[in-house]
C-alpha cells in the first residue's frame, strides 16, 4: 500500500482503472484527505491506459491487458499475477515479482517473507496497512522483470 501512495505523490496524475470501481473509493479518499492527492478512477481501459506511464496492475489478467493498447515505454507494476507483455513495440519495464526486508521474527521456513508479510496486512483498512508497514520497516530490496526475448 506505501507503494500506491510514493508512486502517487511523485506523479503528476494518477488515473486508476479499474472494473471494480467501488472497491478504490477508499484509495481515493485516504489519498485526497490525508495527502491532498486527487487522483481519476475510471473503467475505460482504451484511453486511460493511453495515458499511463506507471501502470500498477491489481487486477487485470495477461489476456486482458494484451487486448489493449499500453504505452511503448511505461512501467507495469503487477501486484496479484504474474504478466507477459506481448507486444513486440513494448519497451518498458514489465515489474511482476519482488523481494522485501522484514524481520525474522515472521519467518516460517516453507513460506516466502513475501507471502508471510502480504498475510499479515491483507484484510487491514489501506490506513492499517500502510502504518503497520511503516512502523515494521519493511524495505523492498529487488523487483523482477519480465525476460525479453527480441
Amino acid at each position: 500500500m506505501k507503494l500506491h501512495y510514493g508512486i502517487a505523490k511523485n506523479t503528476k496524475r494518477v488515473n486508476v482503472i479499474s472494473n471494480h470501481l467501488e472497491k478504490l473509493k477508499s484509495l481515493q479518499e485516504l489519498l485526497y484527505e490525508e495527502f491532498g492527492i486527487m487522483i481519476k478512477i475510471s473503467n475505460n481501459k482504451k484511453k486511460d491506459l493511453l495515458k499511463s506511464s506507471i501502470i500498477l496492475n491489481i487486477d487485470f489478467p495477461e489476456d486482458l491487458i494484451n487486448k489493449y493498447k499500453i504505452p511503448n515505454k511505461c512501467i507495469i507494476i503487477n501486484i496479484n499475477n504474474e504478466i507477459n507483455i506481448n507486444s513486440k513495440l513494448f519497451n518498458g519495464i514489465n515489474i511482476n515479482n519482488y523481494n522485501i526486508i522484514v524481520n525474522n521474527e515472521n519467518k516460517l521456513s516453507t513460506f516466502s517473507k513475501e507471502i508471510i508479510y502480504e498475510s499479515y496486512i491483507y484484510n487491514l483498512q489501506i490506513r492499517e496497512a500502510i502504518k503497520k508497514i511503516t512502523n515494521d520497516k519493511v524495505r523492498n530490496i529487488k523487483l523482477y522483470r519480465q525476460k525479453r526475448f527480441n
